[in-house]
């Protein structure tokens, strides 16, 4: 028998852990439907504002799924691998006729495609039901097509593949309340390193501004710095002929590095 992936095995486990846990992955998509529900609501409140219609105001309808899926990733990444919050469950899991590979593997199913299918499919439901509305009181409102996460902005794919395997890392890592554990590290490492690092670093470059402004504190979006100084206004995108290898790393080498790591804390359990 093979000791590290057998198929039927793992069915027999996915099946077994869905059936034991089906009432917290539904409590999941009731707190992710209910953000999914805000933005429609505040959609709608843009709709009737007449002062945003003549700004040019369009209907955007893929800001709820990445706020959708985001959540969704992580609380499930998180979740899965409860087992090895503490030492009595951790004991329990390894008593389950499955290898390490296999729990693996189900908590990354479960964590992101999973995860992102269902998103998708609520959401998708949930416009299509409510765009008739939309358009029955404002005929020509435009609805956006393309969407800025995923056309102009491939970096976002960090928020999904990277938050879901921050989260896994912390199941295992850091015990009970391990997910707000991990989102109290994530706050701290942004506000340190992506945000007053940051700042820093860009007055050193420009000792003489006294105003720098950044769209966000995270180093996979691509920066708009506006600079303020005596001698006027400077606003430029920042880029740089490593962005191919800049984007390489943090879109899948960063997420690889840590599902790896996470592998190898549930072999050291393991063992």
């Amino acid at each position: 028998m093979n000791n590290i992936f057998d198929l039927r095995r793992f069915g027999l486990y996915a099946r077994k852990e869905f059936r034991e846990n089906w009432k917290v992955y539904a409590l999941g998509l009731v707190g992710v439907l209910a953000i999914l529900l805000y933005f429609v609501y505040d959609e709608w409140e843009h709709a009737h504002n007449a002062s945003l219609r003549k700004m040019g105001y369009f209907l955007n309808i893929f800001r709820s799924l990445s706020m959708m899926m985001g959540p969704m990733t992580w609380i499930a990444g998180s979740y899965i691998l409860k087992i090895f919050s503490n030492r009595q469950q951790t004991f329990a899991a390894l008593t389950l006729p499955v290898s390490a590979f296999e729990q693996f593997l189900y908590a990354w199913f479960v964590a992101v495609p999973l995860s992102i299918l269902v998103c998708f499919a609520l959401w998708k439901l949930a416009w299509v039901i409510a765009i008739p509305y939309f358009l029955a009181n404002f005929p020509d409102l435009i609805i956006e097509e393309d969407s800025f996460f995923w056309a102009s902005n491939p970096y976002f794919l960090v928020y999904f593949l990277g938050g879901s395997a921050v989260f896994m890392w912390g199941a295992v890592s850091l015990g009970r309340l391990n997910f707000l554990k991990t989102l109290g590290i994530l706050i701290i490492v942004g506000m340190v390193v992506f945000e007053w690092g940051q700042n820093r670093f860009l007055e050193i470059i420009f000792p003489n501004a006294f105003s720098i402004q950044t769209p966000a504190a995270a180093p996979w979006i691509p920066q708009m710095v506006t600079i303020q100084s005596s001698e006027g206004v400077f606003s430029n995108d920042i880029h740089s002929t490593f962005e191919n290898i800049h984007g390489f790393w943090w879109v899948l080498c960063v997420p690889f590095l840590l599902y790896a790591i996470t592998f190898l804390k549930i072999k050291e359990k393991e063992i």
